[in-house]
C-alpha cells in the first residue's frame, strides 16, 4: 500500500511524562494502546536501482521490518513464525513549498511478510543489516483538522549485534541480542498522518502542526533530521 506520510518528531522528558499522557489521553478520547516493537533496518543492495527517477541515483532507501512483541517478551523475539510490516521511504518532497514545512512529507510503501526468519530472508536477497531499535511506550490517536494523527511516546533501545555467525548470516532472534538505551532519561515522541498518495498532504501537514502547537508545552514537533547520506 502507497501512502503519503507527514512526519514530525520532539524529545521529551521522562519527567514531563505523566502529564503530556494525560493531555493526549484528554485529545484523542481513549485510552493509549502498549508500544513494543521491534525495528530491523537493512541496508539496499549496492546494485539496486534509485526508488524514484527524481532522487539522486548514488542514494537508495533502507528496507525497515518491523513486528510487534508480547509484553511478556521484555524486547526479545524468537525465530517462531512471525508476520512483520515491510516499509521503505522515498526522499522527503523539496522545493520550497515543503522546505518550510514543520515535519516532513515522503512516500512509503507498506506490505506484510510473514516467516520464520523475515530479516533473513531480506538479507538473502542482498540486502545488509545496518541496525536494530526496540521501541516501548504507547500509541495515541488524535484526531485533527478532520485528519488522525497517530503520536507516540517511547524509549527507544539499539539493540547491539553480535558478530555474524559460521553461515555468514547476522540475524540472530532479539533474545540473543545485547541493547540499550539511547538517551536514558529522555523519550522519543513522533506525530505521523497519512493519506493516499494521490491525496493532497497538506490537511496532514496541518493536523500535525496543530499538534505541535498544542504540544509545545511538553516537547518541540519538528523535521526529523535527515539520514546519513540522505540528499537535502
Amino acid at each position: 500500500m502507497a501512502a503519503l506520510e507527514c512526519r514530525a518528531v520532539g524529545t521529551l522528558e521522562e519527567a514531563q511524562l505523566g502529564e503530556l499522557t494525560e493531555l493526549l489521553i484528554g485529545l484523542s478520547g481513549t485510552q493509549p494502546e502498549a508500544l513494543n516493537q521491534h525495528e530491523v533496518v537493512l541496508k539496499a543492495p549496492a546494485d539496486a536501482a534509485a526508488s524514484t527517477t527524481s532522487g539522486p541515483r548514488a542514494w537508495k532507501p533502507d528496507l525497515r521490518l518491523q513486528h510487534g512483541l508480547s509484553p511478556s517478551s521484555s524486547g526479545r523475539s524468537d525465530a517462531a513464525s512471525e508476520t512483520w510490516t515491510v516499509l521503505q521511504f522515498s526522499l522527503h518532497l523539496r522545493g520550497k513549498q515543503h522546505a518550510a514545512l514543520p515535519a516532513t512529507v515522503r512516500h512509503v510503501t507498506r506490505t506484510h511478510c510473514t516467516g520464520e526468519d523475515v530479516p533473513a530472508f531480506w538479507q538473502a536477497l542482498g540486502f545488509a543489516p545496518h541496525f536494530q531499535l526496540v521501541r516501548r511506550g504507547h500509541c495515541f490517536l488524535v484526531p485533527l483538522e478532520g485528519q488522525e494523527v497517530q503520536v507516540s511516546v517511547c524509549r527507544v533501545l539499539r539493540l547491539q549485534p553480535r558478530p555474524a555467525s559460521h553461515d555468514g548470516s547476522a540475524s540472530q532472534p532479539a533474545a540473543a541480542q545485547q541493547w540499550e538505551e539511547l538517551s536514558p532519561g529522555r523519550m522519543l515522541v513522533e506525530a505521523v498522518a497519512c493519506v493516499p498518495s494521490e491525496a493532497d498532504h497538506m490537511a496532514s501537514v496541518a493536523a500535525v502542526t496543530a499538534l505541535a502547537e498544542l504540544l509545545q508545552q511538553y516537547t518541540t514537533l519538528q523535521r526529523p533530521p535527515r539520514a546519513p547520506g540522505e540528499p537535502m
